[in-house]
């Protein structure tokens, strides 16, 4: 016999299906009709004796059930047998006369709290307080209030505006990084949620997260609406829900009003100067922003190519608002990262110089711009300028993780470990989940320290790297640092036996040339020379045609040696004179 009916509408699926997961997971049996019961079937059969058996009945509300006919009837069964009902909101909604009247006095909960769901079951009669209980939120020690912008979603009748979705979420989150009171989750966890197949409540757990932005926009030609709503996920309750509509030029004012509904409704107080930041606009001119947008949908992709058209958009916006600071500013780093990764060319660097000054011109308080100017100048071999830089960004945003994350990068880059660690160890102490600075603290501890520290640090650190290949399985970056770790950690076993599946895994895991390069480096450290000259040939051929990198990398002096290194070598000679 079932302890708990779930009643929902066949359009609430997968949110009926989280639910009975959650459900399991505290230890409580659930009926629920996933074979989609025929109408006649049902109310002569299995739904009726469910509903006869249950200890408890939920009825899962929103604008869908509230509309069918079936979850009313099934409501009125259990109201006249004398069920215990919990009626559960997946949004806020207004009840039908039909449900108003079964449900009459009976207290509504929000499913998104599967604690007081637990809690709430536990009055009725059903105690799973000896069963697994999922784990509670982590509280951040540091007093500022934790804040996700989860990915808005595309509801526009064309259903090709995801780029303007995620754009208008990006700039959420810039501006209200500027909050100093708020721990503002970045923009890769926004991107990474866009993958995440688990439930919203087991995200925030994990991450330790309280409160998330929730949104849609629609977008038919010049004409928008933008609905955004605050969830406290460990009460369940939406502090506010609001719709703007307007036009292409109204999209800065609607921006500006839901950041400011956001930190109304976390009641958090503003200074003089983070007053000015929320309301700070990058541009006034409306279709400069929206190339903006369309450009940041490519640069995610992180392929030459790709980058390649962001600059052609961003150069485009610069056209039409010759005073569009980020765009500059976007256009350096991206060109920084051409000459990184894929092209060797002094021109890129003396073009992403110009670019990065005039951002710097045009808003000389952006400390972001330290940063890009911190890369490009550390790449030209002008280290004085480049750590100069650095530290201006730590100056100016000292609680900034990115900015020690900067500072870090660029003693790394110059073999300073020594310099490097405590930059990184800041850097983890305002983002304890950023996944870069885990990696690169254990890099540079392996190159100076005591061993022990190394593999602490490294034992840190694979428990994220963990998590985020199961969640994100489709992350190159993330396998290839995994199996870094996995060495430093000593434990060189399951590093060789991840380098053999991703070195030959079909369809390939590892498809980008630079993390062919970098897996390829980690292989040939393993002796595992055969799967190195696979993955260094392999980078050859997506276009990762660097050489400077592969000659500076002295894991693969095992290999000069080799016929196979020697023709590759002489390959990469003949792209660089041709």
């Amino acid at each position: 016999m079932p302890d708990i009916f779930i009643s929902y509408s066949r359009k609430d699926a997968a949110q009926a299906d989280e639910l009975a997961a959650l459900l399991a997971s505290a230890g409580l049996s659930c009926w629920i009709d996933k074979e989609g019961i025929d109408l006649a079937a049902s109310w002569s059969g299995e739904i009726v004796d469910a509903i006869d058996e249950c200890k408890a009945f939920l009825v899962l509300l929103s604008a869908h059930s509230i509309e069918s006919v079936n979850v009313v009837k099934e409501v009125a069964l259990a109201a006249e047998q004398k069920k215990k009902i919990l009626p559960l909101d997946l949004e806020p909604v207004e009840l039908s006369r039909d449900l108003k009247y079964h449900l009459a006095g009976i207290q509504r909960a929000p499913m998104t709290n599967i604690d007081a769901v637990i809690r709430a079951l536990a009055k009725l009669g059903l105690d799973a307080t000896d069963a697994p209980q999922p784990p509670k939120i982590v509280k951040e020690t540091d007093g500022r209030k934790t804040l996700m912008i989860l990915p808005f979603e595309d509801l526009s009748p064309t259903g090709d505006n995801g780029w303007f979705a995620d754009g208008i979420a990006s700039e959420l989150i810039t501006a209200l990084s500027n909050v100093k009171s708020l721990r503002v989750s970045d923009q890769q966890a926004t991107k990474d949620y866009k993958r995440y197949t688990g439930t919203l409540p087991i995200f925030a757990k994990e991450m330790g997260i309280r409160y998330f932005v929730q949104g849609d926009v629609r977008k038919f030609g010049d004409h928008i609406k933008i609905t955004s709503r605050l969830l406290d996920i460990e009460t369940g309750d939406h502090l506010w829900q609001d719709s703007m509509k307007g036009t292409m030029n109204d999209i800065f004012d609607i921006q500006e009003k839901v950041a400011e509904k956001v930190v109304e409704g976390l009641k958090v107080h503003l200074a003089s100067d983070e007053k000015k930041k929320l309301a700070e606009r990058g541009t006034e001119n409306a279709e400069a922003y929206e190339l903006f947008l369309k450009a940041s949908e490519y640069e995610t992709k992180n392929t030459f190519e790709d980058t390649r058209i962001a600059n052609r958009l961003l150069m485009e916006a610069i056209e039409l608002d010759p005073n569009y600071a980020r765009a500059y500013g976007r256009v350096a780093y991206n060109l920084a990262s051409i000459y990184r990764l894929y092209e060797r060319s002094q021109s890129l660097l003396l073009e992403a110089e110009a670019f990065a000054a005039k951002a710097h011109a045009l808003e000389p308080d952006w400390a972001g711009i330290y940063g890009t100017l911190s890369v490009i100048h550390l790449q030209q071999g002008h280290l004085e300028a480049a750590e100069a830089d650095a530290k201006r960004f730590v100056e100016i945003r000292s609680d900034s993780y990115e900015s020690h994350f900067a500072l870090g990068f660029f003693y790394m880059e110059t073999q300073q470990p020594h310099l490097a660690i405590p930059c990184f160890e800041q850097s983890l102490k305002l983002k304890p989940d950023y996944f870069s600075a885990h990696y690169d603290l254990v890099m540079m501890l392996t190159e100076t320290g005591p061993v022990e520290r190394r593999i602490q640090a490294a034992e840190r650190a694979i428990p994220y790297w963990e998590q985020r290949n199961r969640r994100f399985p489709d992350i190159e970056q993330s396998h290839v640092r995994y199996v870094r770790l996995l060495v430093s950690a000593n434990k060189e076993t399951e590093a060789r036996n991840n380098i053999e599946f991703l070195t030959n895994a079909l369809p390939p895991l590892i498809r980008d040339g630079y993390w062919l390069f970098s897996l390829a480096s980690v292989a040939a450290a393993l002796g595992e020379q055969g799967n190195a000259m696979k993955l260094l040939v392999r980078s050859f051929e997506t276009g990762c045609a660097n050489l400077d990198l592969i000659r500076a990398e002295t894991q693969f002096d095992g290999l000069r040696e080799r016929e196979d290194f020697q023709q590759l070598i002489a390959k990469l000679e003949g792209k660089e004179h041709a």
